[in-house]
């Protein structure tokens, strides 16, 4: 088992690069500096759970998803889709009316519809 700090270090990271981040563009949202940030990542330094937090609400991640040993890349694409599936929904009534509206149709119509959407998307 790894130390808490490796986890952490490795998936600040992970989360850093999805979100499509520098150290650099990091460091300045925590106000901290760059060096502060590489030492977290390379292990030089460790974070306390006050800093912890702050990363983890910059990366949008819990603490949990931070501390998660062994995250696989594939899995956090997944949730990071369906986080962005879940606020697309919750932030606009007409997609959230749509989707409710898709579960009982037939699959030929939901093709179709997709279909027209796109299309309209396009002009």
């Amino acid at each position: 088992m790894e130390p808490i700090n490796e986890v952490v270090r490795e998936n600040i990271k992970k989360y850093r690069k999805l979100r499509k981040m520098t150290q650099k563009e990091l460091a300045e949202t925590l106000d901290v500096t760059h060096s502060s940030v590489s030492a977290w990542e390379i292990g030089k330094n460790s974070i306390d759970m006050s800093r912890l937090n702050e990363i983890c609400t910059v990366l949008d991640v819990s603490i949990a998803e931070i501390r998660e040993e062994d995250v696989d890349d594939e899995k956090i694409k997944i949730e990071e889709e369906n986080k962005k599936i879940m606020e697309t929904i919750n932030n606009r009534p007409e997609v959230k009316r749509l989707m409710i509206t898709t579960f009982d149709s037939r699959n030929d119509d939901v093709i179709i519809a997709v279909k027209l959407l796109e299309a309209l998307k396009r002009r």
